[in-house]
């Protein structure tokens, strides 16, 4: 089934979540819990936010591993029927979904900017404005409104004026390189990019000093054209799969985890690395820890740090779950994945990576 990525749910269970991915089981959606009610669970671990007249708890990957683990755990035993079990993994993956039964109400990111950008202007606050304005300037790019969407607080209307981020969906892989093309390009008083400062704060809050050096985290993420500020605000742009475009359906595929590897290869295709999961089509593999060697034909990864991070010709090294994915037309390949939710929470969250280590 497919549902776009980064639409909004609330459930009946008091839940807000974000859709994670484009495809999904037939009656369930899969998500990432955003925000969690602390009637039945709360971690102090956790960030709280009061929304919906409800104290919760927001759902950070990178609070302390023990703590998170065992807010999981807990988690599990609250709400098991937002625990999903993959057909499609032999092995047990964490996966949250939300059963189309628990939808209290869902919030669609290109629905929510068209009614922002029909209101008048004088209407609209000063984080408001500024979204107006970005979309506007994303708009020279040649894309159509019901092309783009607004998600996040923007969309559920809790944020905060000069503090919370602009986070926008492109609907289509092509439109979504065509807008990093015209930004590669674009200048505008209120546009800037992210700098070293900006890079390094975020390689910080997210442990990547244990994998990257400074110099080998800022190469490789300095060229990304999908962050950056406008008018001081930090703004993200999400590419999103039209139905058309999908690179695989549910329950096409049967994945067996065989070992964590690291592994070296050259990017010879990097169309699908604008989503979540995406991958990197390689050639030339060679796993040089872990495993013995086989082919690895994709590195998949479901985490958007990892997004447009390499092109074509590029060698990159990744470490992750080295799979044996069988297709149901017969075809056997390898593939290495990064990110399953399960390696917040294992050791894996502070051995896997992916990274450029020659720029071709």
């Amino acid at each position: 089934m497919h549902f776009y990525e980064s639409s909004i749910i609330t459930t009946i269970d008091g839940l807000h979540c974000q859709v994670y991915g484009n495809e999904h089981p037939g009656n369930t959606i899969l998500v990432k819990p955003k925000y969690i009610p602390t009637d039945n669970l709360h971690s102090d671990a956790l960030p709280y936010r009061f929304l919906s007249g409800k104290k919760m708890n927001r759902l950070n990957l990178w609070a302390d591993k023990n703590e998170l683990k065992n807010y999981i755990g807990e988690f599990r035993k609250q709400y098991p029927d937002y625990i999903y079990k993959s057909t499609m993994h032999e092995d047990d993956r964490l996966f949250f979904s939300v059963p189309i039964n628990k939808i209290e109400r869902i919030y669609f990111p290109k629905k929510g900017l068209s009614e922002l950008m029909s209101m008048p202007t004088k209407s609209l606050d000063e984080h408001l404005k500024t979204v107006y304005e970005f979309v506007n300037l994303l708009l020279e790019s040649g894309l159509k409104l019901n092309e783009l969407g607004i998600t996040y607080s923007t969309l559920m209307g809790h944020y905060l004026s000069n503090i919370s981020d602009i986070n926008v969906v492109v609907y289509g892989k092509d439109n979504f390189w065509k807008l990093m093309d015209y930004l590669k390009e674009s200048s505008h008083p209120l546009l800037r990019w992210k700098n070293k400062e900006d890079w390094m704060k975020f390689y910080n809050g997210r442990n990547r000093f244990a994998i990257f050096t400074k110099e080998q985290f800022l190469k490789n993420m300095y060229r990304k054209k999908s962050e950056g500020y406008f008018n001081n605000t930090l703004f993200v742009i999400f590419g999103v799969e039209n139905e058309n475009e999908v690179w695989f359906n549910w329950n096409e595929e049967v994945y067996k985890e065989l070992d964590l590897v690291t592994v070296q290869g050259t990017v010879t295709n990097n169309f699908n690395s604008v989503i979540r999961p995406g991958y990197y089509e390689i050639k030339d593999s060679k796993i040089i820890n872990g495993h013995e060697d086989v082919p690895i034909k994709k590195i998949v990864f479901y985490s958007r740090d990892y997004c447009i991070l390499a092109y074509p010709g590029e060698k990159i090294e990744a470490c992750g779950l080295l799979e044996l994915v069988r297709h149901k037309n017969g075809e056997r390949y390898y593939r290495v994945v990064i990110g399953y939710f399960d390696a917040y929470i294992s050791d894996r969250r502070e051995k896997e990576f992916i990274k450029v280590i020659n720029d071709g």
